[in-house]
């Protein structure tokens, strides 16, 4: 019996130590992201990061306390290799857990979590996020730590001595008194005997956010998620429905009639060609990679001082289409009950006799953007199916100068009396890992961000030769930023600032507008522009009514931020505290905000 006592003690001081050093490796992998770290940190990171990794080391061993107990019955022999078993598959998905987590990380800016599993259902998209030889060294990687972590398995577990109970009654005992200390288990696993449970937020400790996450094991970040409802009704609330409801209105002014005092069309009833554009950051403009967009800014309307709603291309799309402002917790697309019930620009232009059709060179049905196209209005649709074999040459999908050029085609050909379309394009070329047929810059972000920008040049080009020019409105907006420069943070708000662009024959005059705006506020700006109500969408405010605030609000993994013109405030909402600014009141209209999407969420 001692020796099967002490077997599992040594088993579960394995899955500790294991995940205790994979801390470390996290921080030196996102050094570049960690910012100012105290050489303390070293240390307080895996030790605060401590009470996680005993959580999931019990869920493992919990496992083979169950298989020890069976062994007080069975021959050791049998039950020591199904040990085995188990340990060689839960090392194996625990290093691919780690592996891909730090990987992603730089991208996604958050940890692992569900969302995984709604993208490994588009395999070919969910790889196509790095480069070859990237994936290449992470499976030498995991080949080289696999082999490590076994050979230390080993030598730490070797050969116990494990002989056979004898007796009926002994091996009664021994499985009880086994039974007992497993099951003792529940108490590193649920972290204490009170009402409060083992989450995440148990391992803040520094207002460095990035430290935080750095302690969060990703194999608990995984459970936690898959166990919680990340729409749940009381998650950020902050204050009094009415309270709350109250501040957003008067932020958006969305119970005031419209006052147009500024005209930006010479039309009302517009050809509208959307496009949509990967990745396509503020800094990355500045930084010269969009020469043909940089001067489209001089050929139309610049919003000059818009942000993204959120971080990746499903939010982004939401936005753009549906005025709606993402939510932080989880990706609203993918729940397309919810998602579908959720008003669109699509959806208002169809009834005022537009035809819709929407081009991507992707898989439409990632992340299920198909359902929500539709809800939308987007019966005719583009998508990578569409494309011959050959031109499929990205792993994204098809090129973005052979999707503008089938989009270029058919919109250019259009006569000035067929009736009005809405358009959309989606591009994908400038998103990781930057593979384009275009070798002009040497950093691989900016040099696909000046492709893709070649390829929206070409396009625009040829739309102005078309004859419904004199009568179209082209808005070009990013679907989100990117981490340019390198090493800004994932919440900084650096990162979410994009181009937003209005241009075409239908724009009265050029002009830059520097109010404070977010993406969502191109959609009741064009409709009021067209005489349409927007009063649907209830985020967004209209840039150009002089009674409108100047302020834009945007989340990203488990927290929010709202800027204004004198000051910002970034809430990490895992930790409820501000980790950029130090404004109480707008930490307060930043919470409203975000109370208010989440209870519009429920109530689909």
């Amino acid at each position: 019996m001692k020796a099967r006592l002490l077997y599992l003690l040594k088993y579960y001081l394995f899955w500790i130590v294991f995940f205790v050093v994979q801390k470390p490796f996290f921080m030196l992998w996102q050094r570049n992201l960690l910012g100012e770290v105290r050489p303390i940190d070293w240390v307080l990171v895996p030790w605060h990061g401590l009470p996680l990794d005993l959580s999931v080391a019990a869920y493992i061993t919990m496992v083979a306390g169950v298989l020890l107990c069976v062994s007080c019955w069975v021959s050791w022999h049998v039950m020591r290799h199904i040990i085995k078993g188990l340990t060689a598959l839960v090392l194996f998905v625990a290093l691919w857990t780690l592996l891909g987590d730090n990987g992603c990380f730089p991208s996604w800016g958050y940890h692992l979590n569900k969302d995984i599993f709604s993208y490994l259902s588009s395999p070919a998209e969910a790889l196509a996020c790095a480069q070859w030889w990237v994936w290449l060294l992470g499976v030498l990687a995991f080949i080289v730590l696999f082999i490590g972590w076994w050979w230390l398995y080993l030598k730490w577990m070797h050969r116990p001595t494990i002989h056979p109970i004898e007796g009926r009654i002994a091996q009664g005992i021994g499985t009880l008194v086994l039974l007992i200390v497993t099951g003792a288990l529940f108490l590193p696993m649920r972290g204490s005997v009170t009402v409060s449970t083992m989450n995440t937020g148990r391992v803040y400790y520094s207002t460095n956010r990035m430290l935080n996450i750095a302690a969060i094991n990703p194999v608990f970040n995984i459970i936690e998620t898959l166990s919680e409802d990340r729409f749940v009704p009381n998650r950020y609330n902050y204050m009094p429905h009415e309270e709350a409801q109250h501040i957003v209105q008067q932020l958006v002014n969305s119970n005031d009639p419209v006052q147009l005092t500024d005209t930006l069309l010479n039309t009302q009833r517009p050809h509208i060609v959307v496009c949509i554009l990967e990745s396509f950051s503020k800094n990355a403009m500045e930084a010269g990679a969009m020469p043909r967009l940089s001067e489209l800014t001089q050929e139309g309307v610049f919003f000059s001082n818009a942000y993204a709603a959120s971080y990746r291309t499903d939010r982004g799309v939401m936005a753009v289409l549906g005025a709606f402002p993402s939510c932080a917790t989880a990706s609203l697309m993918m729940v397309p009950s919810k998602s579908g019930q959720l008003p669109q620009i699509g959806q208002v232009l169809k009834k005022e006799g537009y035809q819709l059709k929407f081009y991507y060179g992707g898989d439409e049905d990632f992340t299920n953007m198909r359902s929500y196209l539709i809800t939308g209005g987007f019966d005719n649709r583009v998508a990578d199916r569409d494309f011959p074999l050959a031109d499929r040459m990205s792993k994204w999908g098809v090129p973005d100068h052979i999707l503008f050029s089938k989009a270029t085609k058919e919109i250019a050909s259009r006569k000035r009396e067929d009736p009005p379309t809405l358009d959309v394009i989606l591009s994908l070329s400038s998103h990781e890992p930057f593979e384009v047929p275009y070798h002009h810059i040497n950093h691989p972000y900016l040099n696909a961000i000046a492709y893709t920008d070649s390829c929206l040049g070409a396009f625009v080009d040829s739309l102005q030769l078309s004859e419904r020019w004199s009568n179209t409105v082209v808005v070009l907006v990013a679907d989100h930023g990117y981490l340019y420069p390198d090493g800004i943070a994932n919440h900084d708000p650096l990162h979410f600032k994009i181009p937003l662009v209005m241009i075409g024959g239908a724009v009265r005059a050029p002009r830059e507008i520097n109010k404070l705006c977010q993406q969502i506020d191109w959609v009741p700006t064009l409709l009021h522009q067209m005489g349409l109500d927007a009063s649907q969408f209830g985020f967004a405010k209209d840039i150009m009514d002089e009674r409108a605030n100047s302020y834009a609000y945007y989340n990203f993994g488990d927290g929010f931020a709202l800027i204004t013109d004198t000051s910002k405030v970034v809430v990490d909402a895992s930790a409820n505290q501000i980790i950029m600014g130090d404004s109480t009141n707008l930490e307060q209209q930043a919470k409203a905000i975000t109370q208010t999407i989440m209870e519009t969420i429920n109530r689909l």
